[in-house]
């Protein structure tokens, strides 16, 4: 199976083997009873859904750069809500983040919004509403952000789904395209074998499993001589040299 370039709206979406776009969100709260709405209101409507319940895990998740948003309450044990915003937008960050909170005050609005929060949303809320915000907030990021990722002469043009080395253009499968696109995005950072399943093939594999080292193979010969970008740390993973 290889995949062609197309022309796509502005979802920045996985491609799934079966052909199906999905956006991921990551929701970060510690209220169960929220968590369980948008876990139903999201996955509803085809969104894949990763939970964090406290404010040091949601970090490190967003911070792993590929969620198409982020969905944070601002009051997180562990860490705030309005911490996991700045620290996004100070590493360059342009996910979009929408900030939950239980109190309707002006001044938690502004300092969401100076926190670098694209919408801010006061609990309780209609999960009608919630979802034309979402929508809108990820349409908007989806218009602004890069279109094209690079890792030396290793390039991913993410609008129209192609992976191009020296400018000219690769015939990878969806999943080949997937893992390609996942490494340049995160160019220069180790990427843990769990991590890359999560992100690529959706879970964690129950068992374990040489499917991810199969496909770096597979994707490096694709590569040709620039394949060798492609490092493997020994014990961690993988990363893309930057």
């Amino acid at each position: 199976m290889t995949i062609e370039c197309i022309a796509l709206d502005w979802r920045i979406l996985k491609i799934e083997d079966n052909g199906k776009l999905t956006v991921r969100i990551l929701i970060a709260d510690h209220d169960p009873s929220t968590i369980e709405t948008l876990r139903e209101t999201l996955e509803g409507e085809g969104y894949v859904i990763d939970i964090a319940t406290d404010g040091r895990t949601g970090d490190h998740m967003a911070a792993d750069g590929a969620y198409d948003a982020v969905v944070v309450a601002r009051n997180l044990p562990g860490v705030s809500g309005l911490d996991i915003c700045r620290r996004l937008r100070e590493a360059a960050s342009d996910v979009p983040v929408v900030m939950l909170t239980a109190h309707d005050d002006v001044g938690d609005f502004v300092a969401g919004l100076d926190a670098g929060a694209d919408d801010y949303v006061v609990k309780p809320f209609h999960v009608d509403a919630f979802l034309a915000r979402l929508r809108a907030v990820v349409r908007r990021a989806g218009t602004q952000r890069s279109a094209r990722y690079r890792a030396g002469v290793i390039e991913v043009d993410v609008r129209r789904r192609c992976a191009l080395v020296d400018g000219e253009e690769l015939a990878l499968s969806a999943r080949e395209y997937q893992l390609l696109e996942y490494l340049v995005r995160n160019a220069g950072i180790v990427l843990e074998r769990e991590r890359i399943e999560e992100q690529v093939w959706g879970a964690p594999f129950d068992e374990p499993s040489n499917v991810v080292g199969v496909s770096i193979y597979r994707l490096r010969r694709k590569l040709g001589d620039a394949g060798t970008a492609i490092e493997t740390v020994r014990g961690l993973g993988y990363r893309i040299a930057a």
